[in-house]
């Protein structure tokens, strides 16, 4: 303790005299065995010498002392932090660059890696939330389809795989009573479904078993952030009744958090109870879909194979046409990230490109930084410094500024990540919860201690190589020029210019695939169109008479309205993705086999619909008002089925189609018109089977009202709005915007991912270019004596050039090989994210090769010019 105390008084300073105390006390110890000599009877200068040599070196033992006052790691570490300090304040610009590489490198990959930690890998605020599972139903055509009730409830009874099982779904409720008519969202769910997340009553109670019974009193339960907005956080609010579609609910409680599960905000929790049609029927589906809890020890094939056998066990006590539907069972972690692990695993792989391009640069920095140290580092050898601590002290000093850049990385990531997360697609589950947590902190650390050391291997094997010889000579120009050198310096070109090829074909693609979806034909005009989203509360328009009614009234207001041009109705407009889908058969047409039964989008237009949009009809006619509800029942198809079934579109006319295909039940209908394709899905899909009912004869309370305008859509949305409320102020406007607004928003995700990628590249051409610059540029200040023989002996301008350029020529083929097979095979992963081009598109191939070997020509500019105005004389002068 005493030895220990001792060390720390002298790191402290307390003993500044520790020196000339060890002086005298190894005086003392050469006096005592003098005198032990002399009383020996030597003589004097005898005895002296003798103690002198049984005593050994003085240097040494007072060496050895007095690093044992020491505590000597760390005050070496200490000692190379403060030279690695000066090194870099005596090289500013060179340590400047080097952070600043290392800051974008660290930065970009922090910030990208804080978002995928958020939306794949911070795990769901559930219980056991890895062992959740989310249910469907499949068959050899889809997955993922809504289960039916009594598939439900013979898995929930049956089952040996899971601990629990809870059906949900969500639904659109008119909020009556409490204000002006509000639409709110509800997640309709069995009484589990709260034990599965995890949710806790902050007042009253949950949903509970008895609340799933039909005949049971109708009940909710509120979230938090419901109750304190729009119901003033009254604690009185249990027991209290909220209408909502006409129909009262009590309120039983109110939840301390809400779970989250769906991906929308709920308002509220309402028991999920079965129709008639639904609790006796298995073929009945609404979109309800199950979450289930795995139980310890069982596999997720097991549990489909325990829920298969069930659904085999139905199919023969009650066939029927669904006898072909299997279990689908995900975790649930899976399903909600399914879709964009492609888009993060893509944006997570550049920017590993751009970090590695950032390596690469700085390990070209710091060799050419090394050469000129060689000199340096040959001195240091010849007094003493032994090889290992020279790598030690280099290494000290590449740790410390990527340390540096690591906190400038983490500094631009914060920026960064706040950008990302404004530019994200708001449908990316749990992005905006990204932030620099401490997993994300402790990732960023090791990222910086890894590139440090990487960084370091260069400097480190390049002092294994100081030739002491040559380098002590005065004026020696060949510092570190030898074969290692070259060849390693010429690597990392290559390395980055491959790099550079990948992203910038990668970016290419995208950029492409968003230009051709941005500029493609959607099969409609979108231009002066306002969009009015409606739904109609179920309690005051129970019948589909009173519906069609309404929405026909409100059409007429509408068209009567100054600046209004024409005005029509669709369920589902274009880009709003699929509001329905079923199975369908041509009756006139040899009947598929059950695996082969096609399916097609279903819509609902009225007799305005097509005229409105200016969308084409390619043969026969549109909706019309003879189409009423007690006529033949008709049917328009799109150029997509028309084409699947005809070789001619007229020739459909007159033809038949029967919903539920062959093998189950549905109505017939006849075709009367063709209309010409549009983007359903989005602007970035492709054309799919749709068929359009006349809205009449299949009434919906839910439509998108098209107003097109003689002026720009939001100068007549206040007179919309005031139009429906003298028609019935209690119906609420779920959406009320320019329709090219929501159909570009079908983009979003498609701009996110192109505009990141193009920054990639951007900053991978502008890395690799400083990279070939000063690789090229040390090539030729390492041979100025070389050219200026050369010139001397009469070489040419040109010959200086062509010598200079077939480096730069040599090294930008090399790099842009590799790079073009390298784009070759990552197209195969990019496929799912290409639109209207091939994924190995040869004109994005050819300009992503040309533009990287621009960048290599423009960085040899500089180093070529510096070739040819090389001053033979002076410089063989100085030699």
């Amino acid at each position: 303790m005493y030895q220990w105390w001792s060390k720390i008084e002298r790191a402290q300073g307390r003993r500044p005299n520790l020196g000339s105390e060890l002086e005298q006390e190894i005086e003392v110890h050469v006096e005592f065995l003098i005198d032990k000599y002399l009383e020996r009877g030597m003589a004097p200068e005898d005895a002296r010498a003798a103690a002198r040599r049984e005593f050994g070196n003085r240097t040494t033992v007072r060496e050895r002392s007095y690093q044992s006052w020491q505590f000597r790691s760390l005050e070496n570490l200490l000692q190379d932090i403060g030279y690695a300090v000066r090194g870099i304040a005596k090289a500013p610009g060179f340590s400047l660059m080097v952070i600043a590489t290392l800051a974008v490198g660290i930065g970009a990959n922090t910030a990208i890696f804080s978002a995928v930690y958020a939306v794949l890998l911070k795990p769901l605020p559930f219980p056991s939330a890895e062992r959740l599972v989310w249910l469907g139903e499949s068959n050899a055509k889809a997955t993922g389809i809504s289960v039916t009730w009594v598939n439900f409830e013979h898995w929930r009874a049956e089952n040996h795989s899971f601990e629990a099982m809870a059906g949900f779904e969500s639904a659109d409720l008119t909020l009556t009573g409490r204000g002006q008519a509000t639409l709110t969202h509800a997640g309709l769910v069995t009484n589990q479904f709260f034990q599965l997340t995890g949710s806790r009553p902050m007042l009253g109670r949950l949903l509970a078993a008895s609340d799933d019974q039909p005949q049971s009193p109708a009940t909710l339960v509120l979230t938090e952030s419901f109750w304190a907005n729009k119901l003033s956080a009254d604690p009185g609010i249990i027991g209290k009744t909220m209408t909502l579609d006409g129909a009262p609910y009590e309120i039983v409680g109110v939840l301390g958090r809400d779970p989250g599960f769906f991906l929308s905000p709920i308002d509220y929790y309402l028991p999920l109870r079965p129709t008639s049609a639904q609790a006796s029927s298995r073929e009945a589906h609404g979109s309800m879909r199950a979450l289930a809890l795995l139980r310890p020890g069982v596999t997720l094939i097991g549990a489909r194979s325990d829920l298969n056998m069930i659904l085999k066990r139905l199919a023969s006590a009650d066939p029927g046409p669904e006898d072909d539907h299997r279990a689908y069972a995900e975790f649930l972690t899976e399903e909600r990230t399914g879709d964009v692990r492609s888009v993060f695993a893509l944006l997570m792989g550049s920017v590993c490109l751009v970090l590695i391009l950032a390596c690469a640069n700085i390990a070209s920095l710091l060799l050419i930084r090394m050469t000129s140290r060689a000199r340096e580092m040959a001195i240091r050898t010849a007094i003493g410094a032994g090889r290992s601590r020279l790598a030690r002290q280099l290494v000290t000093e590449t740790v410390l500024i990527a340390v540096l850049g690591g906190a400038a990385g983490i500094l631009l990531a914060y920026f960064g990540l706040r950008v990302l997360v404004q530019l994200g697609p708001r449908n990316i589950p749990r992005l905006s919860e990204a932030s620099l947590n401490q997993p994300v902190l402790i990732f960023a650390a090791a990222l910086t201690l890894a590139v440090g050391l990487v960084c370091a291997l260069v400097p480190v094997l390049s002092v294994g190589r100081v030739n002491l010889s040559i380098l002590l000579k005065e004026g020696s120009s060949g510092a570190g020029s030898n074969r290692f050198g070259h060849a390693l310096r010429g690597t990392v070109v290559v390395a980055e210019i491959a790099a550079t090829v990948v992203l910038l074909f990668s970016s290419g693609v995208l950029l492409r695939s968003l230009w051709i979806a941005e500029t493609r034909n959607p099969g409609f005009d979108p231009d002066h169109l306002l969009g009015l989203e409606l739904q109609l509360p179920a309690s005051r328009y129970s019948s589909d008479a009173a519906t069609v009614d309404f929405y026909n009234r409100l059409e007429a207001a509408l068209r009567r309205q100054a600046g209004v041009e024409s005005v029509g109705a669709v369920n589902c407009a274009p880009a709003a993705g699929d509001c329905g889908d079923w199975w369908y058969s041509v009756i006139e047409r040899t009947a598929p086999a059950r695996p082969d039964v096609p399916m097609t989008l279903l819509n609902m237009a009225d007799a305005e619909y097509f005229k409105t949009m200016r969308i084409p009809l390619v043969a026969g006619r549109g909706p019309s008002d003879e189409d009423r509800a007690a006529a033949p029942a008709v049917a328009i198809i799109n150029e997509e089925i028309a084409h699947a079934w005809w070789k001619d579109s007229r020739s459909a006319l007159g033809e038949h189609i029967k919903l539920g295909g062959p093998y189950m039940k549905g109505p017939l209908v006849e075709i009367v018109g063709v209309v010409a394709n549009v983007p359903q899905m989005g602007l970035d899909s492709p054309p799919l089977p749709e068929i359009y009912f006349p809205a009449a004869q299949q009434a919906s309370s839910r439509m998108m009202i098209l107003v097109r305008t003689r002026g720009t859509p939001e100068s007549v949305a206040g007179t919309v709005m005031k139009t429906l409320a003298s028609l019935d102020s209690n119906v609420p406007i779920q959406s009320l915007q320019p329709f090219d607004e929501s159909l570009g928003a079908t983009l979003t995700e498609r701009r996110f991912v192109t505009f990141l990628l193009a920054v990639f590249a951007a900053i991978a051409v502008l890395l690799a270019a400083i990279g070939c610059y000063g690789v090229l540029n040390y090539w030729v200040n390492s041979r100025k004596h070389e050219i200026a023989i050369r010139m001397a002996m009469g070489a040419g301008t040109w010959a200086i050039i062509r010598r200079t350029a077939r480096q730069a020529a040599r090294l930008g083929l090399l790099g842009l090989a590799i790079g073009l097979a390298a784009s070759w095979g990552a197209s195969r992963s990019m496929s799912s994210l290409v639109f209207g081009i091939g994924a190995h598109d040869p004109t994005v191939l050819g300009a992503a090769a040309l533009s990287a070997m621009l960048m290599v020509v423009l960085a040899a500019v500089i180093p070529l010019w510096r070739a040819v105005c090389v001053q033979p004389i002076e410089l063989l002068h100085e030699a």
